[in-house]
């Protein structure tokens, strides 16, 4: 996938764990992706898209418009072409339909990563769904701590590229000292296991030493992160990863992959 695709899908959900209209968003986007693989081509009319999502979203707050207009544009995921001329809109979608044929599908960018672009939508909606649950209590977090909960929850569901993000602003903006060091471990570990998902034997390596050497020392509970549960592990995972070697390195599985535990 294109690093233009992937950042624009992983602000959208970064953005999502504080503004309800960006989860809306995620939701139409993988409405839109099983319309799209339901039909085999990456083109749905947009008033079956929105017959559909006004079907399975009728409690949803803010208007459909509005929402994928978070999706739908220049420099987004989506865009409308028009059916019969081709003409494609120049930005968000029609209040008033008309009898014109408009059709939304992958921007030009998007095409080539579609399948992928829809996997990580699906992944996205299953999020969000544990994103409503949680708002209840996320408030009572200081903003690190929650930035740590939300950076779990997508290393959990094995998107460590978000992960990373995450917490990269909170890093960043730490003076130097323990909770700086700590985060750029946790940031590295994450980059570590992106790079052993897509097989990259020495990426993944590099990255899970130098993250395991920020986060040594630390233990209990920092950030809400179990260290006695989860720094082990990582360890452990990363010399199977040595183990097998370069010639060896095959994506590694999900479930070889250690999860965040969060405690409290």
């Amino acid at each position: 996938m294109k690093r233009a695709i992937r950042n624009r899908l992983g602000d959208l959900l970064l953005e999502a764990f504080d503004d309800p209209e960006k989860r809306q968003a995620i939701t139409w986007l993988a409405l839109f992706c099983r319309l799209a693989a339901e039909r085999e081509c990456p083109q749905v009319p947009l008033p079956d898209l929105l017959e559909e999502g006004r079907a399975a979203f009728p409690g949803a707050g803010g208007t459909s418009e509005g929402v994928l207009a978070h999706v739908i544009g220049p420099e987004k995921l989506l865009r409308l072409r028009r059916g019969d001329t081709g003409d494609v809109l120049a930005a968000g979608i029609p209040a008033r339909l008309g009898d014109i044929p408009w059709v939304i599908e992958p921007e030009p960018d998007a095409r080539a990563a579609f399948p992928a672009l829809c996997e990580r939508a699906r992944i996205y909606g299953d999020l969000v769904v544990g994103m409503e649950r949680s708002d209840a209590t996320s408030h009572r977090l200081d903003p690190l701590r929650k930035t740590m909960a939300e950076a779990a929850v997508c290393f959990n569901a094995g998107l460590f590229f978000e992960a990373h993000e995450h917490l990269e602003h909170s890093w960043m903006a730490q003076p130097k000292g323990p909770t700086k060091r700590f985060l750029q471990g946790i940031i590295q570990i994450s980059v570590g296991f992106h790079h052993a998902r897509v097989g990259n034997h020495d990426g993944a390596v590099n990255q899970l030493t130098k993250g395991l050497e920020k986060t040594a020392g630390f233990n209990g509970n920092v950030l809400g992160l179990d260290c006695d549960a989860f720094l082990p592990s990582v360890a452990s995972a990363r010399e199977a990863i040595v183990k097998r070697g370069r010639a060896g390195m095959i994506p590694m599985l999900l479930a070889e992959i250690p999860r965040i535990p969060m405690r409290g």
